[in-house]
């Protein structure tokens, strides 16, 4: 089940403690590029772009945002304290199950200070409050010990098919459930009264 269709942006902005996650802009661009063409920042997620693919993913991330019924969404991650941005977050893959995935990635130097517990924790807390999914689930390279210990902090069960397990071997995947999820204090998401703007 995908996200109903509407004229306004399903998410204006998502605020924790020490977070801002807000739709990509135009003026994400470099910023985007860099980041999926960082080896270090892609070392558990793929092989980094080159700029020419980067821009060409961020041009349809981009006009993405705007297509009905929504099929993924990106976000900046600002730390607030900085106003910089660290990061990457994001829906894509909403099915008929009720389900989505939720994911991010954030620059090298960002991790290790809770930002990842912090933003996925909020990601989650917010898909339930807007979307209509039961299921929000994630994935991440087996090897990769700070998503490990992101989705154990978070409570994350064993969920989605086992068959994604056997056609992407090294990948673990966790989901978090509607009926037993619980918003963390200082995650709770905080809407615009209008839409965003790029």
């Amino acid at each position: 089940m995908k996200p109903k269709d509407g004229d306004g942006d399903p998410v204006d902005r998502i605020e924790t403690d020490r977070l801002v996650m807000r739709p990509l802009s135009e003026d994400d661009a470099n910023f985007f590029c860099d980041l999926y063409g960082d080896p270090h920042s892609m070392h558990f997620v793929a092989p980094p772009l080159s700029r020419e693919r980067a821009e060409r993913s961020f041009r349809i991330v981009l006009a993405s945002r705007h297509r009905r019924p929504l099929v993924r969404l990106f976000l900046a991650i600002v730390e607030k304290a900085s106003q910089q941005a660290i990061g990457i977050a994001g829906y894509q893959n909403f099915d008929a199950c009720r389900r989505v995935e939720a994911g991010m990635i954030l620059k090298p130097e960002s991790i290790g200070r809770g930002f990842g517990k912090e933003g996925l924790g909020a990601l989650v807390t917010h898909a339930f409050a807007v979307f209509p999914v039961d299921e929000v689930w994630i994935q991440y390279a087996a090897e990769n010990q700070s998503a490990r210990g992101v989705r154990i902090s978070l409570g994350f069960s064993d969920g989605i098919d086992a068959a994604a397990s056997d056609e992407r071997p090294g990948q673990c995947f966790w989901s978090a459930y509607r009926q037993s999820w619980s918003p963390r204090p200082g995650f709770a998401p905080v809407r615009a009264a209008g839409p965003a703007k790029s």
